[in-house]
């Protein structure tokens, strides 16, 4: 095998040019020989300039907007407000999911609704709980 670089004859199953220290491409299987020369680039891999017509189409990245009823859902959750808040936070938390569902990615806030509406689960079933008790409460009473 000879160097495409030097003209220097290799042994074989050389990786290296002894005389140039050029990288040789691999030996074809079998012992044949390649019928035409190694392609510019790396040794041994053909280069495929056909499906790289042009350059790179610039990618268009919109930015994530989070939803503002998500925000106003979660906090609304956290902070009860005598109750209130836990049932606006569930309104607002569904309208909030169902928007960002219909919004194909370009909203975000799906965690915070979903925190909004758990919260508002949790106050409203405290409030139920504090009613159940008073209404116990109040009936024990002689």
């Amino acid at each position: 095998m000879t160097c495409g670089r030097c003209g220097a004859t290799n042994t074989p199953g050389a990786k290296f040019c002894p005389a140039c220290g050029n990288a040789l491409p691999p030996e074809p299987a079998g012992g044949l020989r390649a019928a035409s020369p190694p392609a510019a680039g790396m040794p041994g891999y053909d280069v495929v300039s056909d499906h790289l017509s042009g350059p790179p189409a610039p990618a268009t990245v919109t930015p994530r907007s989070t939803n503002g009823l998500a925000i106003a859902s979660m906090v609304l959750g956290i902070v009860w407000i005598y109750w209130i808040g836990s049932i606006l936070a569930l309104i607002f938390g569904y309208i909030a999911k169902g928007q960002i569902n219909e919004s194909q990615g370009r909203q975000g806030g799906k965690g915070m609704a979903i925190a909004g509406i758990v919260l508002g689960w949790v106050g409203l079933s405290t409030l139920l709980l504090g009613i159940i008790a008073f209404v116990l409460g109040a009936a024990n009473k002689p």
